[in-house]
């Protein structure tokens, strides 16, 4: 039986993510499985499980929303976003309360209907801002140009 891969992309985001089953990542992904993140890193499937368990543990009413999904090939692309209250330290954050959202966008591949590996983009620096440790843009600093800018 063919394997519908944009719907196994679909409970690695809701079970994991939204649920908190880890257990899910050892049935949908490749014993080989690798991720890709811009602030987690690289990862195996068993830091893959800490990273996620990290998250629901900062964020426990964390809330995956897929937006769209596409499938090419062997491959799922994923626009999604997850909503939560940081209620635990994560990344060296205490909690501070603050309910939070972000977006970001997972390529899955997949290999014998298995999630072989992922690579995600996602708004850190939106998360950090949400947390209060980044600073915001000043209100107008994407229209001045170098000219703009304090000489030193």
């Amino acid at each position: 039986m063919a394997v519908d891969i944009k719907q196994s992309h679909r409970r690695l985001f809701e079970e994991a993510w939204g649920k908190g089953n880890l257990e899910v990542f050892d049935e949908l992904c490749d014993a080989g499985y690798r991720s890709h993140d811009p602030v987690n890193g690289d990862a195996d499937l068993a830091k893959s499980k800490e990273t996620c368990r990290a998250y629901r543990d900062a964020f426990p009413d964390l809330k995956p929303t897929l937006l769209a999904s596409f499938t090419e090939g062997d491959s799922v692309t994923t626009h999604w976003r997850m909503t939560g209250t940081h209620r635990a330290a994560l990344l060296g954050i205490a909690p501070t309360g603050a309910r939070c959202t972000v977006e970001g966008i997972t390529i899955a591949r997949f290999r014998s209907g298995k999630v072989a590996e992922e690579w995600t983009q996602w708004d850190a620096l939106g998360l950090m801002r949400q947390l209060g440790v980044s600073p915001t843009a000043q209100p107008g600093a994407e229209a001045r140009g170098p000219e703009a800018r304090p000489h030193a």
